[in-house]
């Protein structure tokens, strides 16, 4: 027979505990608005959170499967909180157009003839960028940022680091663009190269199953040195392990401990901080000795070195031509990226990803974005792959939409993102929007080269 027990007694102040704060209906009001990566006119003159930065995006032409009344109003984008966005787009479709007005509005202080918003705060910005290496080489459209013709518009700085063997070929590339942009070859000082960024560049990026032979005998060096890695204590333990590996083990080890020499600065040779407010730094490894799985992972270095950079004002990530580097090949650089996007308000971290392929792009990074851009492509597989992975109640006629937007049109989808209905201020929701982005205030790199 089980025995009776009394009821459990709750306390009023257990109790209270449990119901709601007489304001925090409002404070979740005000982070959501305030946190909103994309948000209306009609919205910004209504909610005091979004006043603080913002940039101008574009132009909202019409909207779908939502209830949203703010057609043919400005669309900004909001710059003081953190933010990641997807934007892709076959070539001349306007993709690169919106990456650089995304950079303006967070390194462009707006003036007379660039009414673009409100910049307090300038932020610092990491492009990422893998082209073709060798004499044909094009610059990073990113680095046309640098040059205006507008009298009152100050560009941001622009730098950009090289791998050394490209350095004379991208040094003329870059000033081409402007003499105002500063080409360095990237080096790393000892003391940057942890036993975490070591071994992703050791590895490549690789997943457990398919590690080179020699990682190994990498993993117990390692282990042996713990927290007091170097680089040169290193270079001394392996040195004494190299009699003991064969030839395959020795030739693939030998060709990623020479790229790691080569990015080590000698003697004296300083390497000075790489990030500063208001500051667009460019990493440019289009060489043709440098292949993507070791772009891959000297990117996945240089992310960490910025995410543990003090700047003093927000960051902005661009993964610019994601679709040359980021796959699910290299690992390493994937597993970085969704750390990040995740982690982001913890680092005051922006986010764009930007891509001409997106079925390239591993779900889960399309899925963790905030705001999905889509300029005009018309393949099917892109589609589906997309309509998979995105809030947005999207059909077969949202895809002929697509199908047809003009160059410098967009759909853009972002669930958190606020517009003004006859109700009052709503989310996007499961709804899209078709905009127009707006017109550069720096010089627009990605136009067409036509015959005539």
């Amino acid at each position: 027979m089980v025995a009776f027990k009394e009821p459990v007694a709750y306390s009023d102040n257990e109790l209270s505990l449990l119901e709601d704060a007489p304001d925090d209906n409002a404070t979740a009001a005000s982070h959501g608005t305030s946190n909103a990566p994309v948000f209306s006119k009609g919205v910004l003159s209504r909610e005091d959170g979004l006043q603080a930065q913002y940039g101008l995006l574009g132009k909202a032409l019409t909207f779908h499967q939502t209830h949203v009344d703010d057609i043919n109003k400005p669309v900004y984008m909001n710059t003081n909180a953190p933010l990641s966005s997807l934007v892709c787009g076959v070539q001349g479709s306007g993709k690169s157009h919106t990456v650089g007005v995304m950079l303006e509005n967070m390194l462009v202080r707006p003036s007379a003839n660039a009414p673009i918003g409100k910049l307090e705060k300038p932020l610092c910005g990491l492009v990422l960028y893998y082209g073709q290496g060798g004499p044909t080489s094009l610059p990073c459209e990113a680095a046309y940022i640098a040059c205006s013709s507008k009298p009152d518009v100050v560009p941001p700085e622009v730098k950009v680091y090289v791998s050394s063997s490209s350095y004379n070929t991208l040094r003329r590339v870059y000033a081409a663009v402007s003499p105002r942009i500063i080409v360095e070859p990237l080096m790393f000082d000892e003391k940057e190269l942890d036993a975490e960024a070591f071994l992703s560049l050791m590895a490549v990026g690789g997943s457990p199953t398919s590690m080179p032979l020699y990682m190994n005998t990498v993993m117990d060096i390692l282990r042996t040195l713990g927290d007091k890695f170097t680089f040169t204590g290193f270079k001394n333990a392996l040195a004494s392990k190299q009699r003991t590996m064969n030839t395959n083990q020795l030739s693939g080890l030998d060709q990623r401990l020479s790229l790691l020499t080569s990015l080590v600065a000698k003697g004296k040779q300083g390497v000075w901080s790489r990030f500063n407010p208001g500051q667009l730094t460019i990493i440019d490894l289009s060489d043709p000795f440098v292949d993507h799985a070791s772009a891959a992972s000297l990117f996945e270095i240089l992310i960490r070195l910025f995410v543990r950079e003090n700047v003093g004002t927000g960051k902005v990530l661009l993964v610019d031509e994601a679709h040359k580097y980021l796959s699910e090949v290299n690992a390493g650089l994937v597993k970085g990226l969704v750390g990040l996007i995740r982690e982001q308000r913890h680092y005051a971290m922006r986010v764009i990803i930007s891509t001409q392929e997106p079925t390239v792009i591993p779900p889960v990074i399309i899925e963790l974005c905030s705001v999905v851009i889509l300029h005009r492509f018309s393949s099917p597989a892109w589609w589906e792959h997309l309509k998979k992975r995105v809030p947005a109640e999207l059909d077969s006629a949202a895809f002929d939409k697509v199908v047809r937007l003009k160059t410098g049109h967009a759909i853009m989808l972002s669930a958190p993102s606020l517009f003004l209905s006859n109700a009052g201020v709503v989310d996007l929701g499961r709804g899209y929007v078709v905009m127009r982005v707006r017109q550069r205030v720096t010089v627009d790199g990605g136009a067409s080269v036509m015959v005539q």
